[in-house]
């Protein structure tokens, strides 16, 4: 049977999507557009459709398809638990351009996406299952974005072709992998790879008042001490699904960390030079999942500020009291301020270490 190329924008979209599932469901390859590149579709649960699309592109036998769902909610049929660092990476980018490789309940990697395509999330609906969709390209070579090069190239081996003009993206889908301690980029599209790690993790914010001596401290320790716990670097902390940040109640954005607290941290092998003060703001103690105020005083501006955020806004110190504000101190003073941050740290770690 001849393949049969439908610009959908002069399709009757109804009797379209029928005719794709009739295609899927007789084990016929058809090619459907999403955001990022066209993808070849295969009904899984026909016994030879996996093998056409092997043989079409030239792939091996052992690469595994990616699942293609209607709905985020699907993904449950085929992983019965995320990570908490996915689940905020899907709540955030699904439907979109973001491929989730995660454990099934046996334990084998399962490729996830909901694409952002309207017309192709129709057709997955109507299969009844999720389909398999791989980009139409022969192996090692750049996916087709036109629907007209995908018929020169590959319409004998194709059933139907839905066309919807170039591809938006032009790129293919971001993915990440969950392993058992870290979130792995194995590959960037649209979305980069600090976009994805920050988005995943969760904030452990440090507040003080002007954000240049006690917070940006506490920060960057928290950072070493984590990474030490973990056996990894501190660069490495954000992979782990940890995000420590510091932030000001009452300061400039922009302000480099103080004399004194550069001079202490980089005793302790810290680098604060590139620290930059930032304002506290809504977006970002509603993004935290744990605010670690410096003193009582910063406790009661963000409660005065954001009450919402109550359940979440703690002191540092577990006796409650404050941690004295070094600013304008000699060295020693900023010392034992570092020594004291250090040390409520080391007994605050399990509060954000994963499980």
């Amino acid at each position: 049977m001849p393949c049969v190329r439908h610009v959908l924008a002069n399709s009757d979209r109804p009797l379209l999507v029928q005719r794709v599932v009739q295609s899927l469901q007789r084990g016929e390859l058809c090619v459907l557009p999403t955001e990022t590149v066209y993808g070849i579709a295969m009904l899984p649960s026909h016994p030879h459709a996996a093998a056409a699309g092997r043989e079409l592109k030239g792939r091996g036998d052992t690469q595994p398809y990616t699942w293609h769902l209607a709905h985020t909610a699907d993904a449950r049929r085929l992983v019965p638990t995320f990570s908490a660092g996915v689940e905020r990476l899907v709540a955030r980018y699904w439907p979109g351009p973001l491929t989730v490789l995660a454990p099934d309940g046996a334990g084998v990697l399962q490729g996830l996406r909901v694409p952002a395509h309207d017309f192709t999330r129709e057709v997955i609906a109507a299969c009844g299952e999720p389909l398999w969709l791989t980009s139409v390209n022969r192996h090692g070579e750049p996916p087709l974005r036109d629907a007209a090069a995908i018929e020169a190239g590959f319409g004998a081996g194709l059933a139907v072709i839905v066309d919807d003009g170039p591809s938006p993206l032009g790129l293919a889908s971001t993915i990440v992998r969950q392993d058992t301690r870290r979130l792995t980029v194995l590959r960037e599209g649209i979305l980069g790879a600090t976009e994805v790690l920050h988005t995943a993790a969760n904030l452990v914010l440090f507040v003080c008042t002007g954000n240049t001596c006690r917070s940006p401290l506490a920060e960057a320790l928290a950072r070493e001490l984590t990474a030490q716990k973990l056996g990894c670097a501190a660069a490495d902390v954000l992979a782990h699904g940890i995000w420590f940040a510091s932030a000001g109640t009452g300061t400039m954005d922009g302000m480099p960390a103080s004399d004194g607290s550069l001079a202490v941290a980089a005793e302790s092998q810290v680098d604060l030079t590139q620290h930059a003060s930032r304002q506290v703001t809504r977006a970002l103690v509603d993004r935290a999942g744990q605010i670690w105020c410096l003193a009582q005083s910063h406790r009661r501006a963000l409660l005065a500020e954001f009450p919402h955020i109550a359940a979440k806004v703690r002191l540092l110190r577990p006796d409650a009291l404050d941690v004295a504000d070094p600013y304008g101190r000699d060295l020693p003073v900023y010392r034992r301020t570092r020594d004291e941050i250090r040390a409520v740290l080391q007994a605050r770690l399990p509060e954000w270490l994963p499980a």
